[in-house]
């Protein structure tokens, strides 16, 4: 999942969950790309079993299993991951979070109401904000946090470590508006997209400068505003531990505290069973021992075929047991040892069977993808002819299905830039891209002067220059045959002055000789 979403205080309270999400896949290669039909695509239903506030005790303890502790806290920089996310999602402001059908909804925790109010000459939307949400500090949350933000996303200071500045380089200005609790926010160019600005939104203390932006933020968030705050992150131990925000004015948060623990993906399945962790992602390997778990609980969680040993036949048994039991001591020692081993590993695999018929499997597809972006601006991509190759040569489909097959869910390739499946507005503009076809690409590389070793020929487009240079190399050539017939004439020359004078002055020593 790409967002916590503990807005409104509604973490819920229960142990028996697994979560097996991933995010739908979508290659959009060249930007510009116009729709070339209007189909919508269907939302897949979302198995999030939702629970009403009111059924959900108070009080306790989640633990949630990340892949690793945060390297940083600031989801802004390069090194920020899904646990960064997380944790920032239940610490700080997302003024739209993403409902249970993907579609971005108005926080009202942190906004009255959030609108564009001109498009012409240039794009504003103005915020109004909650006048009740306040930093965990006391200050109003207001128009200079969103001022320092912009000025650290925007990419025009290089002091500032960012890992994208998307939507936030097309901000012209940010002014106050009306009172403190609006911002007026100016486009120097229309942005579609701009509901997911400012999602988290950080306190100025953090982006106001470069030290802070690049290092103050990255162990600890000493300024928050969300239904928790954060109260410890313990490498040793591999937490990070979250507390009930006691300024938080929405409605409180169910929890205690909230705990994301570090689990390795290949130990998910033990934490699970013994309790470490309540809330896990798992792979799909993890979630068909669930569904076995489930299936096998009329034989009191035993596996009936499945687990450590049950590819074994019936023949390959009698003669592991028949050597176990025969005369060669030495085969029978490593038999017996093989057996026990086995016996142990199935003796396991039950426990951990028996706890697993307990959970429940979530299964559906996160509002989010995966996007591979060119940069056509400079070097090779700078060609159109390569940017278009490249979308040629990769199979969109295959990487859909490689991806979501496994897990059984939908593998359709995306082809929007700003709407996902089931969200209104979908329309499917990749035709402009074409179908996977290798032949094409080679004939679109081989077109912008590229070979299949690597090395780039002289692009067709500039073939006057290549034959002025051709032409330039011919008259050079000729240039240095005339100056070397020259020089031979002139050596010729000069070998007959020569001869000439010696030939004197022979002639000279010859008559002294006869005097």
């Amino acid at each position: 999942m790409s967002h916590v979403g503990v807005p409104r205080g509604t973490v819920r309270k229960r142990r028996s969950l697994a979560l097996l999400t991933t995010g739908v896949l979508t290659i959009p290669v060249l930007a510009g790309c116009s729709s070339g039909g209007e189909e919508t695509a269907r939302g897949v239903p979302q198995d999030i079993a939702p629970a009403a506030r009111e059924t959900v005790a108070d009080g306790s303890t989640a633990n949630w299993a990340v892949d690793a502790l945060p390297a940083t806290f600031n989801a802004f920089q390069a090194d920020a991951d899904s646990a960064t996310t997380r944790i920032t999602g239940a610490l700080l402001p997302t003024l739209f979070p993403m409902d249970r059908t993907g579609q971005p909804k108005l926080n009202p925790d942190y906004l009255e109401s959030a609108k564009v109010i001109e498009r012409e000459p240039r794009q504003v939307v103005l915020y109004k904000l909650n006048q009740q949400a306040v930093w965990s500090d006391g200050r109003e949350i207001g128009a200079p946090d969103f001022v320092a933000q912009w000025r650290a996303l925007r990419g025009k200071d290089s002091a500032f470590w960012t890992a994208r500045n998307s939507g936030y380089e097309r901000i012209e200005k940010i002014e106050r508006g009306a009172d403190d609790l609006q911002v007026r926010v100016t486009f120097s160019k229309p942005y579609a997209d701009w509901r997911s600005l400012f999602s988290p939104l950080y306190p100025k203390e953090v982006t106001g400068s470069p030290d802070a932006f690049n290092d103050g933020a990255r162990t600890t968030l000493k300024t928050t505003a969300g239904p928790f705050v954060l109260k410890s992150m313990s490498k040793s131990k591999g937490t990070v531990t979250l507390a009930r925000n006691p300024r938080w004015w929405g409605d409180k948060a169910k929890l205690d505290t909230l705990v994301f623990r570090a689990v390795a993906a290949k130990d998910r399945t033990q934490a699970l069973t013994d309790g470490t962790v309540d809330i896990a992602d798992i792979d799909p390997a993890t979630a068909d021992r669930i569904t076995l778990a489930r299936r096998d609980r009329g034989s009191n969680g035993q596996p009936l075929n499945h687990g450590p040993g049950a590819e074994i036949t019936p023949a390959q048994a009698l003669r592991s047991w028949a050597q176990a039991h025969g005369s060669d001591e030495d085969a029978a020692e490593i038999a017996q040892a093989a057996r026990e081993k086995n016996r142990k590993a199935v003796v396991a695999y039950a426990t951990e069977q028996k706890a697993l018929r307990d959970f429940a499997v979530r299964k559906s597809l996160e509002p989010a993808y995966t996007q591979l972006a060119l940069n056509g601006e400079s070097g090779p991509l700078a060609d159109d002819r390569v940017r278009r190759a490249v979308a040629r040569a990769l199979d969109r489909q295959e990487l859909a299905e490689a991806v979501l097959g496994p897990l059984g869910l939908p593998a359709k390739p995306l082809g929007s830039h700003l709407a996902l499946a089931g969200q209104p507005g979908y329309k499917d503009g990749s035709g402009a891209l074409g179908e996977q076809n290798t032949k094409e690409a080679q004939a679109l590389l081989a077109d912008a002067g590229w070979t299949r070793g690597g090395a780039a020929e002289p692009p067709k487009d500039t073939k006057a220059g290549s034959e002025a240079e051709k032409k330039g190399g011919k008259d050079d050539e000729a240039e240095a045959e005339k100056k070397t017939a020259g020089e031979a004439e002139e050596d010729k020359d000069a070998t007959s002055e020569k001869t000439e004078k010696d030939g004197k002055k022979a002639e000279e020593d010859s008559t002294e000789d006869s005097a």
